[in-house]
């Protein structure tokens, strides 16, 4: 009889990748606090908290979609455009209608990219390539191809500030965090989204509403670029329709190295922050060290594609754990 891999050894095999992704974290941070006298103050780590809260709060959104086994590439489009939203109507009207524009614009472009995805059964990857190439344009015909200045500095002072020793972007990331392992995890929504991630198919026979769910997290992510571009315009002081260029890179491989699969049906909250944190603290990590930060764009393609890999193995791991053995043959 050939015996096949068990279960219980294949979710062992996963649970050592799950958490050697925050020993790795743990021993880069135990590295640099040794190889550098500035990483582990309280002013540092302050500032790589602020650094990595507009990754982290879309990173956020970004999980979910991954985990109903879609994904969005316009949020570098989005987070232009609201920017760019944000400023005219901020240098108009002021900063409070800036801000619900901004809230109910990200909503909107969520919505759009929903609505494409589940009503016109487009593929999330095809369809949010379009889409973020259209909100990109439609942010530099926003700002005549051209950075807008805030007039007013209150919302960059309002970000700048700190609320117990914490930057207010930080504060923000954590509200973020608080609100998705609440609705991923704790709600029926949140199961629905791992029931679609792992079979779309078998989850409409059980009764569950695919495309009304499958939205749930479009949305949650336009939201969520609305608030990072909140502070990305607050901390420049500047709408740039170039804004956020590099976010769908830096979100992906943030989620991705953190656990969560990309294939769809599984990942934690918890793991998109390891995630988070670990690219923004290797960033950190180059500076202090006065790495070329070319580097750190090879190191973070390389592990995108080590951890899709081993995301690979550790799915054909476990369909192999769960085939049947093959039977011995009958007695002649």
């Amino acid at each position: 009889m050939k015996a096949g891999l068990s279960g219980r050894n294949v979710e062992l095999i996963r649970r050592l990748r799950d958490y050697a992704v925050l020993i790795v974290l743990l021993a880069i941070c135990a590295y640099l606090a040794v190889a550098t006298d500035t990483f582990a103050s309280i002013r540092n780590l302050a500032n790589v908290s602020e650094q990595i809260s507009v990754v982290g709060i879309v990173a956020m959104g970004m999980t979910m979609l991954l985990i109903s086994a879609n994904l969005d590439l316009s949020v570098g489009g989005q987070v232009a455009l609201i920017g760019v939203v944000i400023a005219r109507v901020m240098n108009g009207v002021g900063i409070w209608p800036a801000l619900v524009a901004a809230v109910l614009v990200g909503l909107v472009l969520g919505l759009v990219n929903g609505l494409i995805v589940t009503r016109l059964k487009v593929n999330s990857l095809v369809a949010t390539l379009g889409s973020g190439l259209a909100f990109g344009g439609f942010a530099f015909l926003a700002s005549g191809s051209q950075p807008i200045v805030l007039a007013d500095r209150a919302l960059q002072a309002f970000m700048s500030g700190h609320f117990a020793a914490v930057p207010v972007p930080t504060w923000i990331f954590l509200a973020a965090i608080a609100f998705s392992a609440w609705f991923l995890h704790l709600t029926v929504g949140g199961r629905e989204l791992f029931a679609i991630g792992a079979n779309a198919e078998a989850a409409r026979y059980a009764g569950i509403r695919v495309d009304r769910v499958a939205l749930i997290p479009f949305v949650f992510t336009g939201v969520f670029c609305a608030f990072a571009a909140m502070i990305l315009t607050a901390l420049l002081n500047t709408a740039s329709p170039n804004a956020g260029a590099q976010l769908p890179l830096q979100v992906i491989a943030a989620v991705v190295v953190g656990g969560v699969s990309i294939a769809g049906g599984r990942g934690t909250i918890f793991m998109a922050v390891v995630g988070v944190l670990l690219i923004g603290v290797v960033g950190n990590g180059f500076n202090l060290l006065n790495i070329d930060p070319t580097y750190q764009n090879i190191f973070t393609g390389v592990i995108i594609v080590v951890a899709v890999a081993i995301d690979s193995a550790m799915r054909a791991l476990g369909a192999r754990a769960s085939a049947p053995a093959d039977s011995a043959d009958p007695a002649p």
